[in-house]
């Protein structure tokens, strides 16, 4: 009879096991930071809803308390108007500033969480039609929250995005004026 050495037999099985507990722990450390991952992106597209609720709460303020400068800050309806873009920023909340150079909103004096400014809050103002069946000749706000994070493609892209819109009318006019 021959005798096999179970020396041998000894270290492959420990090689296999020691293999298999690689590919588990692997496996379970991808799976954990999936999950935070994905944790963190819930958490930054809900902060990212709440900013864009906010700035549509000051828009109907600042609608309420002051139609007349409120709709000074949109232009004039025309046919395929997109509207006029403006900042919104945690310092002064119901200051318009207009985009920089580049067409959008410099990040430092937006919206901030936990030291870091990488939210960009922006509202578009655009006089609608009288046969806009969604405004009905009102003003469209729609707030937008950009925000990025180590998944963008560049340094500088804003690659996630919540945006809200509501429709505001001069609630304090008269009828028939």
């Amino acid at each position: 009879m021959i005798k096999l050495n179970e020396k041998g037999q000894s270290l492959v099985e420990a090689l296999i096991a020691l293999g298999v507990a690689v590919i588990v722990v692997s496996a379970m450390a991808v799976a954990a930071i999936t999950s935070v991952n994905n944790a963190d992106f819930s958490k930054y597209q809900n902060l990212a809803t709440n900013y864009a609720q906010q700035g549509l709460e000051v828009m109907r303020q600042q609608a309420q308390s002051n139609w007349a400068f409120f709709a000074s800050q949109v232009p004039l309806y025309s046919s395929g108007s997109s509207g006029e873009t403006y900042c919104l920023n945690q310092t002064t909340p119901l200051a318009l500033s207009p985009v920089n150079s580049l067409g959008v909103c410099d990040p430092t004096p937006n919206v901030v969480d936990n030291g870091k400014s990488f939210f960009l809050r922006e509202v578009t103002l655009t006089q609608t039609g009288p046969s806009d069946l969604n405004c009905h000749g009102s003003v469209l706000a729609s707030v937008s929250v950009a925000w990025t994070d180590g998944k963008c493609s560049g340094a500088s892209d804003y690659c996630h995005n919540v945006t809200l819109q509501s429709c505001f009318a001069n609630i304090n006019g008269v009828l028939g004026q």
